[in-house]
């Protein structure tokens, strides 16, 4: 995700206008993008009394910063300097782990000959103390009133295309340098947590330890009026949304043998049905600005000559051509076949905005090998990861356990060192389906994750 801060509070900015055009061009280019805008916070923001508890605005904006992968910092020249709200905003954020190794860079605009070149050289100065990774490509903006066209669009053709060049850039800048410190990718899978309303998710939810979310979209679509203050929910407690999770009709995970017929997208019976609550989630999705659902597809058929091959490649690419049409990815879930049959099926299907949410205690349950070589196989695909443990059945046919994050059979060590290796960026959600104090068992599961050295 990239963070562009706008940096002054004055009312209708041309510091705002220019941070939007950025926000756009970094969007274009794949990019999450979370517009942070001095000028959107309340007055008691920037009061005296801030210093001694940071108000929620503060907050909430220090922790879109802390989970940011790269910072642009937007900033207009004031009488030769940055804007004081600038700089009392970036002293009331937590220290050291708002900037600390975190990949910045820097658009100045004014209206004299230099775009705000010291303003930037003093920002420079400020986040170099605070160990931020600089990029080099900085961009002026001088004569800013000309820049702009009486809409407040940016009418500068040269200026634009050096805003591009500096955002494909520092996007690759970010991409080749470890995450920052403060980025937390822990999350939790609503449906571990069994509410009944959004009240009921966010309190089960603080018993975790964990501020973050794969939301279960189907309630919301079934149950409209439980769930309709989610939103506000989730903003007052600082709850941030990963991703969406969508189930299909009619799944009986009593035996192996009644998942396999009924599971995913295979069932005739059910396809229709299916593809209408598609449709309807996409719509939930989009309103909750979710960029990635997932869902379980099936089993994949291990010979491509099997009869239910086919139609399985062909529903799942009209479901795969239908989120692409909405600008959303889609993640299918791990472990109901093996990595090579999985690999093999998403090579035939060829779609960019397909991938796999890897679940490590799945490919136990369902003996299909082991977790980490799947991981390092599927590894261009992998979108989002769930983390659950298992003890494998000892008897063929039948499931294995599922158990408490840390107490099973996946080589946690091994399969965080397989993370690193592969370079994957993307969320960790903790999943508990079985037991009865899943609570507890969810920040057990939290606390191993972050006390896990690897």
């Amino acid at each position: 995700m990239i963070a562009i801060l706008v940096g002054t509070n004055r009312p209708g900015s041309n510091t705002a206008r220019v941070a939007r055009h950025v926000a756009s061009i970094h969007r274009a280019l794949g990019a999450e993008v979370r517009l942070v805008d001095l000028g959107a916070l309340p007055a008691d923001s920037f009061g005296p009394a801030a210093y001694g508890a940071r108000p929620d605005a503060v907050q909430a904006a220090a922790d879109v910063l802390l989970q940011a992968d790269g910072l642009v910092v937007v900033t207009p020249e004031y009488n030769g300097g940055l804007p004081g709200a600038l700089k009392y905003f970036i002293d009331l954020l937590p220290f050291p782990a708002s900037f600390e190794r975190r990949p910045v860079c820097f658009v100045g605009l004014a209206a004299g000959q230099w775009g705000a070149l010291r303003p930037i050289e003093q920002l420079q100065a400020i986040f170099g103390y605070r160990n931020a990774y600089l990029y080099p490509e900085r961009v002026f903006i001088p004569g800013i009133h000309d820049a702009l066209d009486a809409d407040g669009n940016l009418a500068d053709a040269k200026i634009d295309a050096r805003l591009r060049d500096q955002a494909a850039g520092f996007q690759r800048f970010v991409r080749a340098l470890p995450p920052a410190p403060s980025i937390d990718r822990l999350g939790v899978c609503s449906w571990s947590l069994q509410p009944a309303s959004a009240a009921e998710l966010v309190s089960r939810l603080a018993g975790t330890g964990v501020r973050a979310l794969q939301l279960h979209l189907d309630p919301l679509r079934e149950n409209p009026a439980a769930w309709a203050d989610l939103v506000p929910l989730l903003e007052s407690h600082g709850i941030r949304l990963l991703s969406g999770m969508m189930t299909t009709v009619g799944e009986d995970y009593t035996t192996l043998d009644t998942i396999r017929i009924t599971g995913g997208v295979v069932p005739d019976a059910t396809w229709e049905q299916n593809w209408e609550n598609f449709q309807a989630d996409i719509v939930l999705a989009k309103s909750l600005g979710l960029r990635l659902v997932t869902l379980h597809a099936g089993f994949l058929p291990h010979d491509d000559a099997d009869p239910s091959f086919a139609k399985l490649l062909e529903r799942i690419g009209r479901i795969a051509d239908l989120f692409a049409r909405h600008g959303l990815g889609i993640s299918f879930e791990t472990g109901q076949e093996d990595a090579p049959t999985l690999r093999s099926f998403l090579v035939r299907l060829n779609r960019g905005n397909v991938g796999v949410n890897f679940d490590p205690a799945n490919m136990l349950l369902y003996d299909k090998g082991d977790p980490v070589a799947a991981l390092r196989e599927l590894a261009p695909w992998i979108r989002q990861v769930h983390l659950k443990d298992a003890t494998r059945t000892a008897t063929p046919g039948t499931w294995g356990a599922e158990v408490v994050v840390g107490t099973g059979e996946v080589d946690w060590v091994a399969f965080h060192r397989a993370l690193r290796d592969i370079d994957f960026r993307g969320h960790l959600c903790l999943e508990r389906e079985a037991g009865t104090q899943r609570v507890a068992d969810l920040a057990a599961g939290a606390a191993f994750v972050r006390n896990l050295k690897y």
